[in-house]
């Protein structure tokens, strides 16, 4: 016997796999953008940006449709230490001022499990161009509960992702002496929350945050 699909049911899925992307907002007050990186085989040193943005227009039904851009401002770098971080924005490192923009352009988004997988992008630091890929989760999905004022009940998803920048694929060279203490790779750990924001009021606090 031959089982019939409702024409429903077809148009249903052709227009879920034709879906444009949807934008997502990033939440300000629920995002870091951190850094860790060798210490001369020591402690490691951490930091963080302080002043970034990004937009996300994402595809559910076809993940691999997204486009994801990402801007961080290169003078914000903080390592809860100013002569440091002085020297994080001079021309040996970052060269903040010829360079204040670090951005990153999604190229390919491969979904490993229903909830993680591999973000590839242009990584534009000090401006010069090199590939850099993500593992990324999906924490939770979930809505804000009514309870809590100026949420609104906004749908809310969060992510963490990690992944690896070689500095040396962005011309930053610079070396103090043998065994320096700047290692020549930089871990980066992200932590953020994407909320629909399509129809919230001005008084949403995750839609408007630091906005």
């Amino acid at each position: 016997m031959t089982r019939t699909i409702p024409i429903a049911a077809l148009l249903l899925a052709a227009s879920q796999a034709h879906a444009e992307p949807t934008e997502w907002t990033l939440d300000l007050g629920h995002a870091h953008v951190g850094w860790e990186i060798n210490h001369m085989g020591l402690s490691r040193t951490v930091g963080r940006f302080n002043s970034f943005d990004g937009t996300f227009l994402i595809d559910e039904a076809a993940p691999e449709n997204s486009q994801i851009t990402f801007t961080v401002d290169a003078a914000s770098v903080d390592s809860n230490h100013q002569q440091r971080d002085d020297h994080l924005r001079h021309a040996d490192y970052l060269n903040a001022a010829e360079a204040p923009k670090i951005t990153f352009a999604s190229t390919d988004i491969l979904m490993l499990t229903p909830t993680s997988g591999k973000l590839t992008g242009d990584l534009t630091l000090r401006g010069q161009t090199a590939p850099v890929t993500l593992d990324f989760t999906m924490v939770r999905d979930r809505t804000y509960p009514d309870f809590i004022p100026n949420y609104e009940e906004v749908r809310v998803v969060g992510f963490e992702a990690s992944g690896e920048i070689l500095r040396l694929d962005h011309g930053m060279d610079f070396i103090a002496f043998l065994d320096s203490p700047t290692g020549l790779s930089v871990d980066l750990d992200l932590h953020f929350d994407l909320v629909q924001c399509a129809g919230a009021t001005d008084a949403n606090i995750p839609c408007t945050w630091g906005r």
